[in-house]
Order: structure tokens, then C-alpha cells, then sequence
């Protein structure tokens, strides 16, 4: 099993790396995609340390302060800013610093790449999401909880930024997959923005703002979803379980959330009604 390395979520830009560590195998799940990774984590913090040297002049001046504080406050400012510093380049080196990112193809390349990336994102987070939800509460369902059956279900039911025909799908599933659960979470975390705002650029600005503000929480319904997913096995897959356990990217032991406190809700309307007329394969012996 790949672990996240996210680092101490509590420490001084704890929860800034952990995003960062969660984007970076979302974009590449891949064990094997380990450079393409440093490069993206090495341009990233190269472009934090080029603002973070451009905002250095504009620090007030400690000795040219108006009074203690004012002085102190300046002082608290040089040191928040070395603290950041010291943060962002020791992720630079971690990541193979200058060399790395000769090697890189550029930040616009890595936004454009993963912004290609959100629709199969999307696709395989549902899938699991699906799966969960019903197995959870409509086992009784022909054919029970399965991919097959998620897939039938989002060919036949239109989600915002979600690809509908089943190759599509099955691709989807089949690249992200070790990734599934963190994808999972970020659509339910997207139909909620898409719910409440009425631009692109809105939905984008409200899931950044929460991501911001309750990564945490991100990672607990992550949790969720990756516990179900290494339990669960699907009917007529002789014993396999959902998620491979030796390719899924799992959380590390050190994990100083509360446990999720939503549960999966059962399917209703469009999605209940394509379940419906879901009918299994017939295995051939």
C-alpha cells in the first residue's frame, strides 16, 4: 500500500503540504509517477519563493519603527515571513529543488493537465460513491452494489463535468482508482459549491475557500470512503475487494481528525430510478 506523506497536519503549514500532497497523487496515482510529482511539488514552491523574495522588500523596518509596537509588530512580520521561507524551501529541496524543476514542464502545463483531469476525477469518485451508497442501502437491488451498476447509472443520468458514455467511465475508474476516495470527496464537496453559486468561477473560489478552511474534514470523509473501499466486495468479483489494497494511496496512521459525521444518503429520483433498470450481466459457465 502507498502511504500519503502529508507530513505533521499540525505543524506551521501542516494542512497547506497536506493539500498539496493530496493534489500531486490525485493528478499522477501512479506508485510509479513518482517524478512527476516533484516536479509539480518543485515548480509550486518555486513560484511561492520568488513571491515570498518579492514581498521581502515591502517588510516594514524594525529600527525605522514609530514606537515598540510598532516595532514589535514588524518584527512579528520578519519572522512570520523566515518561518515561510523556511518552510517552502525545505519542500523546494525535498522535491529536488533547481534540478527538478529544469526538468519540469511549467506551471501553466501541471494547471492545464489537471484541470483535463477533474471530469475522470469526477467519474471515479462517483463510482465509489455509488457502490458505497448502495450497498449501504439498496443491496436488495438486482444485481446488488457494483462498478457495473454505477457506471450503467451515470450513462444514464447527467452530472455536471461528469463524462456519460461507459468507455469514459471505465477509464476513470481504472486510472483514479487508487485514488477514488479523495475524488469522491471532492465532488460531494463541488455539488454542494455548484448548489450555492452560479459561476464557474464561484463554484471554483467557494470549494478553494473551503478546502482552505476545512481540510481536515476533507481528509475524514476521505477516511470514509477509503475504509469502505478496501472492505467492500462486490458481487460476483470471487472475493475481490473494491479498492486494490496494494495500488490505493491510504491515509497515514497519524490522523488527528473527528471521524465523519455524514452518512451516505440512500439513492432517490434520477439516480434511484436508472438503478432500478439496471439488470446484471448473465454469467456464462
Amino acid at each position: 500500500m502507498p502511504v500519503l506523506d502529508y507530513g505533521h497536519l499540525l505543524a506551521p503549514g501542516g494542512l497547506y503540504r497536506a493539500q498539496i500532497a493530496v493534489r500531486t497523487v490525485m493528478a499522477w496515482p501512479d506508485i510509479a509517477d513518482e517524478q512527476s510529482r516533484r516536479e509539480y511539488v518543485a515548480t509550486l514552491m518555486s513560484i511561492h519563493l520568488a513571491d515570498l523574495k518579492a514581498k521581502r522588500d515591502a517588510l516594514p523596518d524594525p529600527a525605522a519603527a514609530d514606537g515598540w509596537e510598532d516595532t514589535i509588530l514588524a518584527i512579528e512580520q520578519h519572522e512570520a515571513w523566515m518561518a515561510t521561507h523556511e518552510e517552502f524551501e525545505a519542500w523546494f529541496d525535498e522535491a529536488g529543488g533547481h534540478a527538478t524543476v529544469s526538468m519540469a514542464p511549467g506551471f501553466r502545463f501541471f494547471e492545464k493537465d489537471m484541470e483535463k483531469r477533474v471530469g475522470g476525477w469526477f467519474a471515479a469518485g462517483l463510482i465509489l460513491a455509488l457502490v458505497r451508497r448502495m450497498a449501504m442501502h439498496h443491496a436488495d437491488l438486482p444485481g446488488g452494489a457494483s462498478v457495473n451498476k454505477a457506471v450503467f447509472i451515470l450513462e444514464r443520468v447527467k452530472l455536471p463535468n461528469v463524462p456519460r458514455n461507459s468507455h469514459d467511465l471505465r477509464k476513470a475508474w481504472k486510472t483514479y482508482k487508487p485514488v477514488a476516495h479523495f475524488c469522491a470527496v471532492l465532488f460531494d464537496w463541488f455539488m454542494i459549491a455548484f448548489t450555492h453559486n452560479e459561476t464557474p468561477e464561484e463554484v471554483g473560489a467557494a470549494i478553494e475557500g473551503e478546502l482552505n478552511e476545512s481540510f481536515m474534514m476533507f481528509l475524514s470523509q476521505a477516511e470514509a470512503y477509503l475504509e469502505f473501499g478496501l472492505s467492500y466486495q462486490p458481487p460476483r468479483t470471487k472475493g475481490q475487494i473494491l479498492l486494490d489494497p496494494k495500488e490505493t494511496w491510504i491515509l497515514p496512521q497519524y490522523r488527528p481528525w473527528p471521524e465523519a459525521m455524514s452518512t451516505p444518503q440512500p439513492l432517490t429520483g434520477d439516480l434511484l430510478a436508472a438503478a432500478l433498470e439496471y439488470k446484471a450481466p448473465i454469467p456464462s459457465f
